[in-house]
């Protein structure tokens, strides 16, 4: 008997023209607008007593979410868990009540490690997630999970002001998590270890410089790539890095070739570096040490012979006139110091033999 009864109620309530006299039936939503997966209290009163049934406005029209009876006050409660905004009633056989929208705070967590933001917010549907470094907004993109991560990239020396932001879809309110972010640069030498080394190499790779990995390591590989840029550069030949490079870094470019058409090798005697340049672009920078005596000679030309691996004391050489070759060495200093070769390290000897080898234009300039 029970079942007819809750299935005639349920029929007066969702279709119309089959209720009785009007019931009064009040409601009202504590709180309005409820942090997510917070409780929301809806409470009420019907006269007379009666059956009473919580109502949702969806795409599909009103659906049933909660049923009671209410007490012998009249008073009835419901409780929700608030995971996203609605519509309710209120609503017995014979009347309903106004309808009551409820609003969602959603959850929103962020953090700052180094330069690095992630967070989250819930639910992941909740709106637009921007972030905002120093006046500069860019949107992020969130995943299903609502797991958030992004890079802000290279900050200046100091403090900044960070902060991480919801556009919110309509039913949701706006949240905002501010930080102060304060960045140091700094000075680093061999041995260094950490998130500034790989800071460094990481700008240092976006530039061209010739690495063999980007971490957070401080190696002979990483004090030649430095060693390449002060020479581009015009800055004193340490292979250490100070608060100068850092600026000087900060404005930097990938460097241009002289020529910017084809493919071809340029050395510079005055600089102490060869470009690998493709197509007109400087694809690697990598510091060399000339002849000693200033008699590497200047001019244009093509390797005519290359040998695999050691050729004497030459490292996988490219000989491009007579004797002259580019070769790995153990020793490559900051100044000239060959018989009148083209020293580079022997890291990356093989490589750029393999990448370039006979047949290929060299250029050298004073």
């Amino acid at each position: 008997m029970r079942r007819v009864v809750l299935f005639l109620a349920l029929t007066a309530l969702l279709v119309p023209g089959t209720a009785r006299a009007a019931d009064a039936v009040t409601l009202s939503a504590q709180p309005g607008v409820a942090s997510y997966d917070s409780v929301v209290r809806f409470q009420g009163a019907t006269v007379p007593l009666a059956e009473v049934f919580l109502v949702e406005r969806l795409a599909g029209g009103w659906t049933v979410v909660a049923q009671t009876r209410a007490g012998t006050d009249g008073s009835f409660i419901f409780q929700r868990r608030a995971r996203k905004p609605g519509v309710f009633q209120a609503r017995t056989v014979g009347g309903q009540s106004g309808e009551v929208a409820t609003q969602v705070r959603p959850r929103l967590r962020a953090r700052v490690r180094g330069s690095i933001v992630t967070g989250r917010v819930l639910p992941a549907r909740a709106g637009t997630v921007v972030l905002r470094v120093d006046g500069r907004t860019r949107r992020l993109r969130v995943g299903s999970a609502g797991r958030f991560r992004v890079r802000i990239g290279y900050l200046r020396a100091g403090r900044h002001a960070v902060r991480v932001a919801l556009r919110p879809r309509p039913g949701y309110v706006r949240a905002v998590r501010r930080f102060a972010l304060r960045i140091r640069r700094p000075a680093l030498r061999m041995g260094s270890h950490g998130p500034g080394v790989l800071e460094l190499k990481r700008r240092l790779a976006q530039q061209g410089y010739a690495l063999p990995s980007v971490d957070s390591g401080y190696g002979f590989a990483t004090y030649e790539a430095v060693l390449a840029f002060q020479k581009v550069h015009g800055l004193p030949r340490t292979g250490r890095v100070d608060r100068r490079f850092w600026r000087v870094l900060a404005k930097a470019s990938r460097p241009r070739s002289r020529v910017r058409r084809g493919d071809h090798l340029e050395v510079s005697k005055s600089r102490q570096t060869l470009y690998e340049v493709r197509d007109g672009t400087v694809v690697n920078v990598i510091h060399v040490s000339t002849g000693a005596t200033g008699n590497t000679p200047v001019g244009t030309w093509r390797v005519y012979r290359e040998v695999f691996g050691w050729d004497w004391v030459l490292y996988h050489p490219m000989y491009f006139l007579r004797g002259f070759a580019i070769h790995g060495y153990p020793s490559v200093p900051a100044w000239p110091a060959s018989h009148g070769c083209v020293r580079v390290p022997l890291w990356l000897a093989n490589g750029l033999r393999a990448r370039w080898g006979y047949g290929s234009l060299v250029r050298v300039y004073g």
